[in-house]
């Protein structure tokens, strides 16, 4: 298997004796989204998860890992530059494949909407493995715009068996596109999960007092804001900056090399900006607790910011988390510097609003969607072993008699 790229496979899945679940993950925001099923799956203890590191980012996905005490079972090389987003995929497909066909899993599950995602649900169904599709169901209007993320789920959609959806638009949208009803489950999104957990265990007083918040923190890493769009937002930040001199603004910088560079350029030693690596997730959530603004392209703190009652700007055309603009803490705003800097204005000098509870209301759950995918997992694996089960007996059963013509008197 080292020839297709497996860097570390752990003792085999039949030693265990279980049905194995394979949990693909890619990306920092895979991990955070499928540690509460990993940890669902290990506690009820009647499946075993079998946890992939693709190597698409292998070294953040290990960071990750390890700050929520997990290790991956099965560890990728790392995905070389390639020459396309096309190659991309073909290469991580071709070596999802061949863990696929080592482990031979009862299901294969996917989280939301990257390269590792697709690449994924495309080696299952090579193999003729069901897909589970975590974060499932999540649409803007147009299959170009985010792309690829919105073209990759779209795409997932028709590969998947148990789709997972974290709230009631995106459960709408499946059902729309003709997916099988009892196929589709709203689960709420595993982020909140984290997050609930998180939040829990800070003492009263953690967050900054009002009137303390004088940060703003940004994040910026989507395809869409790659270019042109990432210097007018810098732009719009620096005119913030200088309107509200006594703000500091806190920039984890992705590593990516399409936007890092340009983002450095931009706000590299300018006074009140902060440009720092990539943040754990607590140390990040802790921040965007305390901010007085959030800017950023991000989905997932789309759905965390309003529990943490943060006000946030995101610097995009369309949403695929309408429920989070509902909460009135999200705001669309178009990648243009007078429009951010106005809105972001704007933001700052209205009241702070107490953040969402976690409970059954909440738009993306009350932080037990890990739980919930658990147990669909294991009805689901059930129903099928009884189903096989079922076909067994009636093959071996001996053929009937033939029935004896009536005889009459």
């Amino acid at each position: 298997m080292a020839s297709r790229g497996v860097a570390r496979m752990d003792a085999p899945p039949t030693v265990i004796g279980l049905p194995v679940v394979l949990i693909v993950v890619g990306t920092r925001p895979e991990c955070i989204k499928l540690v509460p099923l990993i940890r669902a799956l290990r506690e009820r203890g009647s499946l075993r998860p079998l946890v992939v590191n693709s190597g698409q980012h292998r070294e953040g996905v290990r960071e990750v890992m390890a700050s929520f005490g997990i290790r991956a079972d099965i560890e990728l090389e790392a995905l070389p530059p390639l020459a396309s987003l096309r190659a991309a995929s073909d290469r991580l497909r071709e070596r999802l494949r061949a863990v696929i066909d080592a482990a031979a899993p009862a299901r294969v599950v996917v989280q939301g909407d990257t390269l590792t995602a697709y690449a994924g649900a495309r080696a299952a169904a090579d193999a003729g493995c069901r897909v589970v599709h975590v974060e499932a169901g999540l649409r803007t209007d147009s299959v170009k715009d985010p792309f690829p993320e919105e073209w990759f789920r779209r795409r997932i959609a028709r590969l998947a068996e148990l789709h997972c959806a974290p709230s009631a638009s995106a459960v709408d949208n499946l059902l729309r596109e003709g997916v099988d009803p009892a196929r589709v489950h709203r689960t709420g999104n595993t982020a909140i999960d984290c997050l609930r957990e998180l939040v829990g265990t800070w003492a009263d007083g953690d967050s900054a007092a009002p009137g303390t918040r004088n940060t703003v923190v940004v994040t910026l890493h989507r395809r869409e804001n790659w270019g042109g769009n990432a210097d007018v937002i810098c732009d719009a930040l620096l005119e913030i900056a200088a309107r509200r001199p006594a703000l500091r603004f806190t920039f984890p910088v992705h590593p990516n090399p399409r936007v890092a560079p340009r983002i450095r350029e931009r706000l590299e030693g300018k006074r009140g900006f902060d440009l720092v690596a990539p943040m754990a997730y607590g140390a990040f959530v802790r921040a965007a607790a305390a901010a007085a603004l959030i800017v950023s392209d991000s989905g997932g703190v789309q759905e965390e910011a309003p529990h943490l009652g943060t006000p946030v700007l995101v610097p995009r055309t369309n949403t695929e988390r309408p429920e989070a603009l509902a909460t009135g803490f999200v705001r669309l705003v178009v990648a243009d510097r007078e429009h951010l800097v106005a809105a972001a204005l704007t933001a700052l000098a209205a009241p702070r609003r107490p953040p969402l509870p976690f409970d059954d209301a909440a738009p993306f759950g009350a932080g037990d969607a890990g739980r919930r995918i658990a147990e669909l997992l294991e009805a689901d694996v059930a129903a099928e072993s009884h189903c096989l089960a079922e076909r067994r007996h009636d093959s071996a059963a001996p053929p009937a008699s033939p029935a004896r013509a009536a005889v009459g008197p």
